[in-house]
């Protein structure tokens, strides 16, 4: 008896085997029989991965110098720097600073942790590979070349100090604003100085600039240096922990409430409203932006594409505020630019 059941079972065997393996080709289907442009490490997704085709390096260029900061919609990248990476616990950008910019990217989060006098950057415990002299010289070209254009960047102190060390973060940042052979002059020439006493500055006060977000400790006398993170000057979404993929729905949730709060809130120059797309504890920051590898979840990026094009013109349909993505797609940017048309169109009616 046990001679005739075997190769029964070996029958039934091999193809359970057989359809598993059809079915995880079946879900990686679209990266090889569609454009690649939307895939990326086998997942695929509209709003996701082709960043680089996005080309609005002067979309500032349109909107009227006395437009208030807080009154655009700018698209932004969670982890700006960790597209070097390739272990996906730590990697949420797949192009480079470059690329970012001339996408039109307007929001940098750039983390930073002491090493032996050194700004290095960082995301948690990884280290990327570049440094804060490679952001900043990739920043100054950028703004010399389209002195139309401003770049938000948040500034984070990314963990303890490593190695050998003879001065605090904030004095590592001085030197690179106001000592440094490499820095000093593109840091004077760009870095705009906000008074925290007053509203945000309109658009043509911040041209060819870096404005600060400041999230690092600061003491000196010229402290703080911008705007302090998670300050009463900010409205900020950043729901980061989500137990897992099948939860992803509360991530939705607060993006939503992010937008329409964003969206509906009467004009107030003294308010940066800021949302999150992503999350990285739970899930990869790839399954939060771009959906799981079987297609059964949507991913943030999609979701917020999706409700950004069916609410355009309705009653949800102002500004945006800061919209942060992981691995973003040229669709997504697009939607969020276009929420600026109508200062856009005030602009061409100066």
């Amino acid at each position: 008896m046990r001679f005739h059941c075997m190769p029964l079972l070996y029958v039934i065997s091999f193809f359970l085997l057989a359809s598993a393996l059809f079915s995880v080709l079946l879900s990686l289907a679209p990266c090889f029989v569609k454009s690649k442009n939307h895939c990326y490490r086998g997942y695929e997704s509209h709003h996701s991965f082709d960043v680089d085709k996005a080309l609005h390096a002067e979309w500032m260029k349109s909107i009227p110098d006395d437009a208030n900061l807080t009154s655009l919609s700018i698209p932004g990248t969670h982890d700006t720097m960790t597209y070097s990476l390739r272990n996906q616990v730590f990697q949420c950008q797949n192009h480079n600073l470059s690329a970012q910019l001339n996408a039109g990217m307007r929001y940098l989060d750039i983390r930073g942790r002491l090493v032996n006098d050194s700004i290095q950057i960082y995301h948690a415990s990884m280290a990327t590979g570049y440094s804060y002299t490679n952001v900043l010289l990739t920043l100054f070209d950028f703004l010399e070349a389209h002195p139309s254009e401003t770049v938000v960047m948040r500034l984070k102190e990314e963990g303890r100090p490593l190695g050998n060390n003879t001065m605090t973060f904030e004095d590592a940042f001085n030197i690179y604003l106001h000592n440094d052979t490499l820095t000093s002059a593109g840091a004077q020439a760009h870095f705009h100085k906000h008074n925290p006493r007053k509203p945000f500055p309109a658009l043509g006060t911040l041209r060819s600039k870096i404005f600060l977000l400041q999230n690092f400790p600061s003491k000196g006398p010229k402290s703080p240096y911008g705007v302090i993170w998670e300050s009463s000057d900010m409205v900020l979404e950043d729901l980061w922990i989500i137990p897992s993929m099948e939860h992803l729905y509360m991530k939705w949730e607060a993006i939503e409430n992010a937008l329409k709060r964003a969206a509906t809130a009467k004009p107030n120059n003294r308010v940066l409203y800021l949302a999150h797309l992503s999350a990285s504890v739970g899930v990869l920051p790839i399954e939060a932006a771009a959906g799981n590898l079987n297609h059964t979840v949507a991913g943030m990026n999609d979701r917020t594409g999706d409700w950004l094009a069916e609410t355009a013109g309705g009653a949800d349909a102002g500004k945006t505020g800061i919209v942060i993505m992981d691995f973003p797609g040229r669709a997504l940017v697009d939607e969020v630019l276009a929420r600026n048309t109508a200062l856009a169109d005030r602009s061409a009616e100066l």
